[in-house]
């Protein structure tokens, strides 16, 4: 029963994780493209969109309880933190584009899942 439960928050995990990473990644892209802006700015932009998709998909629909949004906030930022610093390091060895954005956002992914699971929303 509890890993049927786990799995089910898992999937539901995934489904706000995709949301908010495709906005992220679209508005971030879109930023760049259309107003020709360097991918570290586009980025913040596009956290800025998506912090707001991911939060309230994980509140009202992953993990179905409040959680601490102070926590979750202060995670975001600091994955933004890394994020820019991978994206900085990606466009000073050549690396442009989509993929010094994907790239990043992947890894900061992975690692917001972890701490939201047992450190953000252990309700």
């Amino acid at each position: 029963m509890i890993k049927q439960l786990l799995s089910f928050q898992a999937a539901r995990f995934v489904i706000v994780g995709v949301a908010a990473t495709l906005t992220d990644l679209g508005v971030s892209w879109l930023v760049w493209k259309l107003f020709g802006v360097h991918e570290t700015f586009s980025a913040v932009i596009g956290f800025a969109v998506a912090f707001w998709v991911s939060y309230l998909g994980h509140r009202f629909f992953t993990f179905r309880t409040f959680g601490n949004p102070f926590k979750f906030f202060l995670l975001a930022v600091s994955m933004l933190g890394l994020r820019e610093a991978m994206i900085f390091a990606l466009t000073a060895m050549g690396v442009r584009g989509f993929v010094a954005l994907f790239i990043p956002l992947c890894v900061v992914t992975l690692i917001t899942f972890v701490i939201s699971k047992y450190k953000v929303f252990k309700g």
